[in-house]
């Protein structure tokens, strides 16, 4: 068995921690606007809640999870970065979003996906973490590239549209 992520990680910018009620209203308006059209929205606030349950629930069933990336200097909630593993997808995903273009263009999605591959690789031990990103998502797609993430011909995405990409541990074999 892995041993669970640490629950809150700091970065300069940013800090990452288990989702918490402070973080529904973000990630609702985010689940039911046309920027979640990645991640099966835009849906209705009931939906989205039932989503955001989820993603928080795993934290408790796994271990480990999407962390809410709130901003240090002012607490706002404005994305979640993790790896998510529902029970129909065949091994952990590397995942992230943004709530906001406004977010977009700064470094911030790479600087929270950085700090939580360094806990996977380190103290989890994992070796490597997929990606499933939507053909079409030319931001995602650029930011698995700048993490290292490399295509894998060998794996499948269980979401329709979706490459594999596969982040290796460093020193690990590709």
């Amino acid at each position: 068995m892995n041993p669970a992520l640490t629950a809150r990680l700091e970065t300069p910018r940013l800090i990452l921690r288990a989702p918490a009620p402070q973080d529904v209203a973000a990630m609702l308006g985010f689940l039911g606007s046309e920027r979640a059209r990645f991640y099966g929205g835009p849906m209705d606030r009931g939906a989205a809640w039932k989503k955001f349950a989820a993603f928080a629930g795993q934290w408790l069933l796994r271990g480990y999870g999407l962390y809410a990336i709130t901003l240090r200097d002012t607490g706002e909630t404005i994305g979640l970065a993790g790896p998510y593993f529902p029970e129909d997808f065949p091994e952990p995903e590397m995942a992230w979003l943004l709530t906001d273009a406004r977010f977009e263009g700064q470094g911030l999605a790479q600087e929270a996906c950085q700090a939580v591959l360094a806990q996977v690789f380190g103290p989890m031990g994992w070796r490597d973490i997929v990606s499933y990103v939507d053909a079409d998502n030319t931001a995602s797609l650029a930011l698995a590239a700048r993490l290292g993430a490399v295509p894998d011909a060998a794996a499948s995405s269980p979401l329709p549209g979706c490459l594999c990409l596969r982040h290796h541990a460093p020193g690990a074999a590709a």
